[in-house]
């Protein structure tokens, strides 16, 4: 018997409708909240997504699922191309790098994976490019609609690596000495900071802008550079040249230091004050008591930290200085939690990165003297 028009039609629109049905009950998002996942680094809980700010700032989760994507919003700076306040985006699923993305729109979503069976493990999602330059939020993630997304669990060390361009990976990416900065060359978990933390399987948490240092900025001309020093934004969430993302400036924001307590804090600053001081006797004095300063003030925002104050991957100029300044900070004030350690210089058989940054290699052997002395 034959089906009448209408009859017909209306069947066709049924399996129509039930074929959406089943293609839009496939995906399912899921908030970036405690419920789901764990933040790692500085971030920020805004209503619209999670604001990542200083370099390795992320999040981590365990996933069961076939489908894995995420929505990520870029700053005020991008404009749909690739540049230098593009944010660069890594994801790890179990450790191997599965997605890595320039930011350049203000919302796209991005395919971590997509299998005919389920991926089960852990998902680090982080923000590998410094906060200078370049913030983005995550907003939200996708999985098919059996997935289940759940917070990784929180280690038992914790780290926090203070530092410049070094710590934040610049140009690592990018074997070409004569090459200069690119958001896209940087990767914080290149560094030896992120393997020294990976090594021990312990939490990082990063404060580090490139050119930055403890009394002055990099300066090309000797002159002081007294705006770009870390210890002003240490108690920030980030600092930016001027990109905001969902209207937040980072550097406006304070940070809770009660959220985080690092077991050991590295700090590796020094070569770009080198610029400043040279050997003029008078700013090396200038440096040293900057730097009790600045010990003084990590001390009261982390009362149980073992303190390393390491130089030297781009010059040990002011190692020295460092060992001195850790001194007289000790007999001052009886805390004998801080150490000196010096670093080797990188070579050139390990290759120079862009702008005369260090490589991979270079960062490894760096992280390998880290951890004999914390070991």
């Amino acid at each position: 018997m034959k089906r009448s028009g209408k009859k017909s039609f209306l069947f066709f629109l049924f399996v129509i409708l039930t074929s959406l049905a089943g293609i839009w009950a496939e995906n399912k998002t899921i908030a970036v909240d405690s419920e789901h996942v764990r933040k790692v680094g500085r971030t920020y809980e805004h209503s619209k997504g999670l604001v990542l700010a200083f370099s390795a700032s992320g999040i981590e989760f365990n996933v069961k699922a076939k489908y894995l994507g995420v929505t990520i919003a870029g700053d005020s700076g991008v404009s749909g191309s690739e540049n230098n306040s593009s944010a660069r985006i890594v994801a790890f699923v179990n450790g191997q790098r599965f997605f890595d993305k320039m930011i350049s729109k203000k919302s796209e979503t991005f395919t971590i994976f997509d299998e005919d069976k389920n991926v089960e493990g852990l998902v680090q999602i982080l923000k590998v490019s410094e906060s200078a330059n370049s913030l983005a939020a995550i907003t939200s993630l996708t999985v098919n609609e059996n997935g289940i997304v759940s917070p990784a669990k929180e280690r038992a060390l914790k780290m926090e690596f203070i530092g410049d361009s070094i710590t934040c990976g610049y140009g690592v990416d990018d074997p070409v000495k004569e090459h200069h900065f690119k958001t896209s060359t940087e990767d914080a978990t290149k560094t030896y900071a992120f393997k020294t933390a990976q090594a021990l399987n312990a939490d990082w948490s990063f404060v580090s802008v490139s050119g930055w240092g403890l009394v002055s900025g990099y300066t090309g001309d000797g002159k002081k550079n007294p705006n770009s020093v870390i210890p002003r934004i240490y108690d920030k969430l980030g600092f930016t040249w001027g990109n905001t993302i969902f209207g937040i400036n980072p550097g406006n924001v304070s940070w809770n230091f009660d959220s985080y307590q690092p077991d050991y804090v590295v700090i590796n600053l020094g070569t770009n004050d080198s610029t400043y001081t040279k050997k003029n006797a008078d700013r090396l004095k200038e440096y040293v008591d900057a730097y009790i300063a600045f010990l003084k003030q990590l001390r009261q925002k982390n009362p149980k930290a073992q303190i390393i104050c390491c130089l030297g991957m781009m010059g040990d100029d002011l190692y020295i200085s460092i060992a001195q300044a850790v001194s007289k900070y000790s007999s001052e004030t009886g805390d004998t939690k801080v150490s000196a350690l010096r670093l080797k210089p990188q070579q050139m058989s390990d290759t120079i990165c862009a702008d005369w940054h260090p490589s991979e290699k270079t960062h490894e052997k760096a992280s390998k003297v880290l951890l004999d002395i914390l070991r």
